[in-house]
């Protein structure tokens, strides 16, 4: 057996959009021959709305999980610096070290969207010569921005934005191995260090490997959720989960104006459909905006969207796409963005709709897997043409209140969780 460590920014029995690669892999790669050791921050470290009790069933059992105490709450608090990946940042080093003195790894590899945990890798390799591989979930750096990904606007926007090009320059470039879910992440850090030759340059040592999906996950779901009977409606249901607010004003405002110019041609069909939205806001409190509420009402179709902004539970989550007729995906305008449940809502036989970036990965999906479902376009200048728009999305609607289901099983046999395990190793023994 081979054995990797992987470090990522939070753990069970928190759910956060960047631990699923490693609560994946931590159920796959022990079949394959490499033994996974997780290190972690605590609980502590976590917004108590991320924090999923009823998430056991989700986790491998038997993976060996380090999670490192919370240090120095209070002086991070006077700092403002509230980000996970500078407050756990020296906790997860001595523990690391701790670990590589004490047991053998063959590599580390950090899954996170948290980039300066990125330095990590670096000073373990310069202490113990132990290669570490790099997986983006986003951009560290874009040349364009006035900050960094991981920060909001505020005033310390130019020091981020400097830290941000030094890991970069420093950590990725030197990394043997890189792993990203959109090509588009990959390119930039080649694009931006020309001059260097960097170890993941080299063949079999970097890969293009998207947000897969575990079928594990829609099964445990299906065990809570409301027991299947004859279908009831209309109306009937069409759902989304997951980030709102104005990162996907774009693409929702999108889909309210076809859903407008729809329904002033179908209203009978439009009529007998809801849009629902949760969990679009983390941290919401009753009175404060409802950002894609304000869209629909803006774009005259208030009365047929509903918008609860309170995070709900990753099981919560499947369980509103398995009691759906229809599941919807929002992709954002930077271009590289890779919806991480694309695959899983896929998997669910759902009628499904998604309004992504033209150039992005995304649509190219859709275009390359006709069976995946629906697609509206926007691009960096334009959109797709209403009246086109509206089309698509009448044929979507109609599969949901038709109550259709897609067996894409086979389509989806690559982005399954196994398979990407396997693409991971290709990397891993590449390094090793």
């Amino acid at each position: 057996m081979h054995r990797v460590l992987i470090v990522t920014s939070a753990y069970a029995p928190t759910m956060i959009a960047d631990m699923h690669r490693t609560r994946q892999l931590a159920w796959e790669l022990p079949a394959l021959g490499w033994e996974v050791e997780i290190l972690s921050p605590s609980v502590e470290y976590q917004p108590a709305a991320c924090v999923d009790r009823d998430s056991a069933g989700f986790f491998a059992p038997h993976s060996t999980v380090h999670r490192v105490p919370i240090l120095w709450r209070r002086l991070f608090k006077i700092a403002g610096i509230g980000t996970v990946g500078w407050r756990a940042l020296l906790p997860l080093w001595l523990a690391g070290r701790r670990l590589l003195k004490q047991k053998h790894f063959d590599l580390v590899y950090i899954s996170t969207a948290h980039f300066p945990l990125f330095l990590l890798g670096h000073l373990w390799r310069t202490r113990f010569k132990i290669p570490y591989i790099l997986d983006l979930h986003d951009p560290p750096y874009k040349e364009n921005s006035t900050h960094p990904v991981w920060a909001p606007p505020r005033l310390k926007h130019r020091i981020s934005r400097m830290l941000a090009k030094q890991v970069e320059e420093k950590v990725i470039i030197a990394a043997q191995g890189l792993i990203a879910v959109s090509p588009t992440y990959i390119d930039e850090v080649r694009r931006h260090n020309r001059a260097n030759e960097p170890a993941w340059s080299r063949p079999g040592r970097s890969a293009v490997i998207p947000f897969s999906v575990l079928p594990l996950d829609l099964r445990e779901a299906v065990h809570s959720s409301a027991p299947s009977g004859p279908r009831k409606g209309p109306p009937y249901r069409v759902v989304y989960v997951g980030v709102g607010g104005p990162v996907m004003a774009r693409s929702f405002r999108l889909f309210c104006r076809a859903l407008s110019w729809l329904r002033s041609c179908c209203p009978v069909l439009c009529d007998m459909i809801r849009i629902e939205l949760f969990g679009t806001m983390l941290g919401w409190r009753p009175g404060e905006a409802r950002h894609l509420a304000e869209i629909a009402s803006n774009c005259g179709v208030e009365g047929l969207v509903r918008e609860e902004p309170q995070r709900v539970s990753y099981r919560r989550s499947f369980e509103l796409l398995i009691e759906s007729d229809g599941a919807l995906i929002f992709g954002v305008e930077d271009s590289g963005y890779m919806p991480s449940k694309l695959f899983s809502y896929a998997l669910s036989g759902k009628p499904l709709l998604a309004v992504v970036h033209r150039e992005g990965p995304a649509f190219a999906q859709f275009q390359r897997m006709p069976d995946l479902g629906h697609v509206l376009w926007f691009g960096q200048h334009d959109e797709m043409p209403l009246e086109d728009a509206a089309q698509v999305l009448r044929d979507f609607l109609n599969e949901s209140v038709q109550g259709q289901v897609f067996d894409r099983r086979t389509s989806l046999l690559p982005y399954l969780a196994p398979e990407m395990a396997r693409r991971h190793i290709d990397v891993f023994e590449a390094c090793v």
